[in-house]
């Protein structure tokens, strides 16, 4: 029986991938509101890891570079040694979506707000998991309209299909992140409706920022040999 091969880019590639986003988390973003700290630039660069190498690979590479990331530049380690685990989730919903496999982020990010009414601060805080709903219509357009956008010699639908791709990740780490908030530092209400109008614009952005970066990225990197996106379960021996 043939064993399916999960990760198709070279270890040098993944690796410097990471060293990209560990250093990229020295360029702070924008504060986080409440619980102090900062995002960082690498939350741009995070969703093109899973586009790039797919769900694994890219989780990996994250997961490597958010680490060493939260050690270089603690003011963004908002969860102490754990909060490496955020965007290397957001990261495989990002590769999942690339590889048109929609309803495994979907289930993530209604998992996961289902599991913020569990707690009371939470019910009192119903309305922020709305936020949600914009992941579920990124999910929802490239479902049905985007799912050969990354691929398209089209530079406006390769960069429609990096976007969707890129917010469905970020608001998988969006929604994941939120609930360890709610349940690590017992945030009131009040301070979910300050950030209710500001979270969405900050995903946009950041979403913006993948694809401003990702689509050069894509084409660029496949002129000197590097297969990246949905390209690279069609080589030889994938």
């Amino acid at each position: 029986m043939k064993r399916r091969k999960l990760i198709f880019t070279h270890p040098a590639v993944l690796s410097t991938w990471a060293a990209l986003y560990a250093a990229a988390a020295l360029l702070p973003a924008t504060p986080v509101i409440g619980i102090g700290g900062h995002f960082s630039l690498s939350s741009a660069l995070m969703p093109l890891a899973g586009i790039f190498f797919g769900p694994w690979a890219g989780g990996i590479s994250v997961a490597a570079g958010a680490f060493i990331g939260q050690l270089i530049a603690p003011h963004t380690a908002v969860f102490g040694l754990l909060t490496f685990i955020i965007p290397t989730i957001g990261a495989m919903g990002a590769g999942l979506a690339m590889q048109r496999r929609w309803i495994w982020p979907l289930a993530a990010i209604l998992a996961l707000a289902s599991i913020w009414y569990l707690f009371p601060l939470g019910r009192a805080a119903w309305f922020f998991p709305f936020i949600g709903l914009l992941g579920s219509l990124a999910i929802a357009v490239g479902w049905l309209w985007g799912s050969n956008w990354l691929t398209s010699e089209t530079k406006t639908k390769m960069f429609a299909g990096v976007f969707v791709t890129a917010l469905t990740g970020i608001m998988v780490d969006h929604s994941l992140g939120s609930l360890l908030a709610l349940h690590m530092f017992a945030l009131p209400k009040e301070v979910f409706l300050v950030v209710l109008p500001i979270a969405p614009v900050e995903r946009l952005l950041f979403a913006l920022g993948a694809a401003i970066i990702g689509v050069p990225l894509i084409v660029g990197l496949s002129k000197v040999g590097i297969i990246v996106g949905p390209k690279i379960y069609k080589q030889p021996g994938s």
